[in-house]
């Protein structure tokens, strides 16, 4: 949040640029154009064409106008505005219209809607994308079959997917489709999920249907939980956190539309215009408008400041499904079990385009970051969508199991369908090629790394049975290697032969050499058909020898990913043991610490009671000194006696609670003597487990 000094404002900013450039003509005597640019009023009333400012509107009549090249430019003669100054204008709107600097920004009255999305609003943070960093990746909850998926989402800018699962949210790397952390939801199971715009929280909707329902917002990379809000009496059906942090809101069976404030945890806004569940809702990104779809075909958008009514939307003839704005905020998208996804732009309400994308019912949509969507439906279909809302490509069809969620990766190359038996199927873009698989119910790190190990004893079985296979074929080679050899040495023979009977054929001509020569020539040409298979018998030795050579090494490259990943696994472990043991010695830490606080009130308690003790002693020693120096009558004598007596009682009970007292002080320091090492041993521990966590990392 910006400082006092650092706000631009109308009164300090603002006003000076317009006395040295505008008021000639636009002041409350000339008022040129309707426009009084003397008066914060005035300024933000317009002229008659108009407003020339809005909240965070950097496009408004007035910036036009100061810019070079406009077509009414201002001033209209004399020395232009600076760039500087027209710098400082821009931030006076940019922050909502200061007027002064104890004023309260403007929000900006409503989006303007582009057809075509030509930027995004919602700019990438500073820094790299929020990951997990060291989650847990032991499931909390093990089920023997992945229960159905009720929604997936993805990160506007990292590589990460959300899938909701039994009692717990799972985090996986979109590209590869590993496990990277696991977010508990003890309570109840998760059913919707929403990243904030900037990609570093995650809020969770859900609870026990008809009895609870809440949001948790976790923070990514640590997966803290950040928030918990929302008491519901029947699971959250749909959730989404304003960009700002400072609202929630919420919707299910009980039909109402609710705002949370996320600072009081009260509920600020209850909101009763749907006639069905809510089963849809989202937050614009620039956290204007909040739009809500129920199971009877009504959709709503709000003002998310006040929760007033903006715009209703009729056309819808059945159950919504999703309700989702585009990232620049200026186009919401409604799907339905009409089997209509309609689009609708947020200037005036007006809807901008009607597809029919799945006959029977639009169970899921998911817009991209570039415009792009992705849907499914009753078809058992998945299908790609263009920004300007024409088809690109079907992305699946005849899926096995009905589809319940789609979601679309940070970078657009790569879509998720989600379905009611508990799989992930994921594919390619750009072609629609299949790609993997994720399953919702994720084993134990125990079960992963007993697999793993069942899996390398068969890889290492596998390659002695290639490495012996390979050592064959080489034998083979070999054979036909010294084969060869053999016949090459024959040939070589018959071709000396053969030059022997050359030259004496040509030194004696006659029958004889003739028949020698002859004999050569065919004792050559039968080495040389003879060498023929052996040379391709030798061929094909090296070919078989390559291959087996090629197997051995990628079963070696397969045993290496698997070492790998029981690497990775047992880095996971150790970091299982080094977070519990870290927790269970924060909790003996607690443990102690109130067991030093009730040895301190203990001792304190029994240093009256001793104080007690001895006052009440004194009482009675001079009482007693008193009553021996008195000459009393027999009826004050035992009146007196009766005193004493009854001073002796109280003393007996002071010395008895006193006894207690430095019992528990000696138990309650027996106790902290035996924690505290624990307590020591637990953190020394968990240091030790972090450390061989880093060690196994590296």
């Amino acid at each position: 949040m910006a400082s006092a000094e650092d706000k631009t404002t109308y009164d300090d900013q603002a006003f000076q640029i317009f006395q040295q450039t505008c008021l000639n003509c636009h002041n409350p005597d000339k008022a040129k154009g309707g426009l009084d640019l003397s008066t914060f009023g005035g300024t933000l009333k317009g002229g008659s064409g108009g407003k020339v400012v809005e909240p965070g509107d950097l496009g408004s009549t007035l910036i036009k106008a100061l810019l070079p090249g406009a077509e009414k430019p201002m001033p209209p003669e004399g020395e232009k505005l600076s760039n500087d100054k027209i710098e400082i204008l821009k931030h006076w709107i940019d922050g909502g219209l200061l007027e002064n600097k104890s004023s309260s920004a403007r929000k900006p009255p409503k989006p303007k809607f582009e057809t075509t999305l030509r930027s995004d609003p919602s700019a990438k943070p500073e820094g790299p994308p929020p990951m997990p960093v060291d989650l847990l990746l032991e499931p909390p909850v093990v089920t023997s079959r992945a229960a159905g998926i009720h929604a997936i989402a993805t990160s506007p800018w990292a590589p990460l997917l959300a899938v909701t699962a039994h009692y717990q949210v799972l985090l996986y790397h979109t590209k590869s489709l590993e496990l990277i952390g696991i977010l508990s939801f003890p309570d109840g199971d998760p059913i919707s999920l929403a990243f904030t715009p900037d990609a570093r929280y995650l809020i969770v909707g859900g609870g026990i249907p008809g009895k609870s329902g809440f949001t948790v917002t976790f923070d990514i990379t640590t997966g803290v939980r950040s928030l918990t809000i929302a008491k519901e009496f029947d699971s959250v059906l749909a959730a989404d956190i304003r960009p700002a942090f400072d609202i929630v809101a919420t919707g299910g069976p009980s039909r109402l539309l609710k705002i949370w404030n996320t600072e009081t945890g009260e509920l600020v806004k209850s909101i009763k215009k749907h006639t069905d569940w809510i089963t849809a809702l989202d937050l614009s990104n620039d956290g204007v408008l909040l739009a809500s779809g129920d199971r009877n075909g009504g959709v709503w958008v709000w003002e998310s400041d006040t929760g007033n009514e903006y715009q209703t939307l009729r056309g819808h003839q059945a159950g919504i499904t999703a309700t989702a704005f585009r990232s620049d905020s200026n186009l919401l998208a409604t799907a339905s079990e009409d089997g209509t996804v309609r689009f609708w732009e947020m200037n005036g309400g007006s809807e901008v385009k009607k597809i029919d994308a799945h006959p029977g019912g639009v169970t899921a949509f998911a817009f991209a970051r570039d415009g792009s969507s992705v849907t499914a439906g009753r078809d058992m279909k998945a299908k790609l969508w263009k920004p300007d809302f024409n088809p690109a490509r079907d992305l699946a069809q005849n899926l096995p199991a009905l589809p319940t969620a789609v979601a679309i990766d940070s970078d657009g190359k790569r879509a998720f369908i989600a379905d009611a038996q508990g799989t992930v199927r994921v594919y390619q873009t750009e072609d629609a090629k299949a790609v993997g698989e994720i399953q919702a119910n994720p084993p134990t790190l125990e079960v992963r790394l007993q697999k793993l190990a069942s899996e390398i004893s068969a890889q290492q079985n596998a390659i002695g049975s290639a490495a012996k296979h390979l050592s064959e074929k080489k034998s083979a080679r070999d054979a036909a290697r010294k084969s060869l050899s053999e016949f090459e040495k024959k040939l070589q023979e018959a071709i000396e032969i053969r030059k022997a009977a050359q030259s004496g054929a040509s030194q004696n001509p006659n029958d004889d050499t003739a028949r020698i020569l002859a004999e050569a020539e065919s004792r050559v040409q039968s080495a040389e058909q003879a060498i023929q298979p052996a040379r391709a018998s030798l061929e094909s030795a090296e070919k078989t020898v390559t291959g087996a050579s090629s197997a051995v090494d990628a079963a070696q490259s397969v045993l290496a990913s698997l070492n790998a990943a029981v690497n990775h696994w047992s880095a996971a472990t150790i970091n299982f043991k080094a977070i519990t043991t870290r927790r269970e010695a924060e909790e003996s830490a607690v443990a102690l610490e109130e067991s030093q606080f009730n040895f301190s009130q203990i001792a304190a308690s029994t240093s009256l009671r001793a104080d007690a003790l001895n006052s009440k002693r004194t009482e009675r020693q001079q009482f007693a000194k008193q009553f021996a120096k008195a000459t009393l009558s027999p009826e004050a004598v035992e009146e007196l006696q009766a005193t004493l007596t009854a001073i002796d009682i109280r003393i007996d009970r002071e010395l008895e609670a006193l006894q207690q007292a430095e019992n528990e002080v000696i138990t309650t320091r027996e106790s902290i003597e035996q924690s505290a090492p624990v307590t020591h041993q637990k953190r020394a521990e968990s240091d030790r487990l972090h450390t061989a966590y880093r060690q196994a990392l590296d």
